[in-house]
């Protein structure tokens, strides 16, 4: 069941919050975002068909965020309780050359409970930045290769190199099984398309035979009608109606805007900039109450939210048996 958001500004009386929580098993926004993406540098060299990044960045503005921003996000974000700090946001992360000393300096300032995870597509994940990453204090990578084989992942990937690809991921984990210290955790991921559905088992066999595990997302349009209209998905769409990133989570551009979430592409709902006042001043502005205010009236109409939907299930996964020592030592 999906969670449900009440806005504690709009219950200034403890009783009413009381009520909310215990009663009716709602959850308050938090005061400060539970996860933060950041996007260090913009751009994607994939041409995921499931995404429509190519098709849009020819129509905003591209750039690097400099690093005095960066710190001083972090900075910020390190005094709260914050679950998971991404440096990543509709891009291919490893791009910034810079991003191993990033996560470092979050790995250094960050609350015990925080966890750094970046989704990469692996084509900058050779030798030497895998040597990098090793020793930055990310906690997990996640590897987006979709499909097993050759033809599968070529087409749904665009220009990406199957061979090289792979092969990247395949000495990550080799590297980390020599690697004495406290290694990322490596997963799969990979969206359910018909193409996907059709090596699932392939797919299983392959990366748990590795004692990786593979997550399965359930394949949304990204609130583009263009995406939808691919014919890619496996199982019918639904509206994406019960949605929390807006409740939880903070998306923030190289040029410290704070978009909506991770599908507004086009920019289409910037809510504040964290450059003049901060993160938490931006969150909790007027601006986002109302949408939040408005989306949990499900008054939606005319924005981002209206157009977004997801194929009907939920997300699965599949996990390699591993031994009590294996699970105690994180491997895998």
């Amino acid at each position: 069941m999906a969670t449900r958001y009440f806005l504690p500004q709009d219950c200034p009386n403890g009783i009413q919050q009381f009520l909310r929580r215990r009663i009716q098993g709602m959850h308050p926004v938090p005061a400060f975002p539970i996860n933060i993406q950041i996007q260090t540098q913009s751009g994607c060299n994939a041409h995921c068909r499931f995404c429509p990044n190519h098709s849009i960045s020819k129509k905003v503005s591209m750039g690097r965020m400099d690093e005095d921003t960066f710190f001083k996000i972090i900075d910020e974000t390190v005094k709260h309780p914050v679950k998971r700090i991404s440096p990543y946001l509709m891009n291919e992360p490893l791009a910034d050359p810079r991003l191993p000393d990033l996560i470092r300096y979050i790995a250094d300032r960050k609350q015990p409970m925080t966890r750094i995870k970046i989704n990469t597509n692996a084509s900058y994940l050779d030798e030497a930045m895998s040597a990098r990453l090793m020793v930055s204090g990310l906690d997990r990578l996640h590897v987006s290769f979709h499909g097993i084989r050759r033809e599968t992942y070529e087409s749904s990937m665009g220009k990406m190199d199957w061979e090289k690809n792979l092969a990247n991921v395949n000495r990550f984990i080799e590297m980390r099984k020599r690697y004495k210290g406290k290694a990322p955790r490596l997963k799969i991921t990979m969206v359910h398309t018909k193409a996907i559905d059709r090596e699932l088992d392939e797919i299983r066999e392959y990366w748990n035979s590795r004692g990786i595990t593979v997550n399965i997302h359930a394949f949304e349009n990204r609130s583009h009608g263009a995406v939808e209209e691919r014919g890619l998905n496996a199982l019918p769409m639904r509206a994406l109606s019960d949605c929390d990133r807006l409740m939880q989570q903070a998306y923030i551009l190289w040029n410290g805007d704070c978009v909506l979430c991770c599908v507004d592409w086009e920019r289409t709902t910037v809510l504040g900039n964290v450059a003049p006042a901060g993160l938490q001043s931006v969150w909790q502005n007027e601006k986002y109450l109302s949408f939040r205010r408005n989306y949990l009236a499900r008054n939606i109409k005319g924005t981002l939210c209206e157009g977004c939907m997801v194929q009907d299930e939920t997300d699965f996964s599949y996990k390699p048996k591993r031994s009590l020592i294996q699970r105690l030592k994180g491997k895998g």
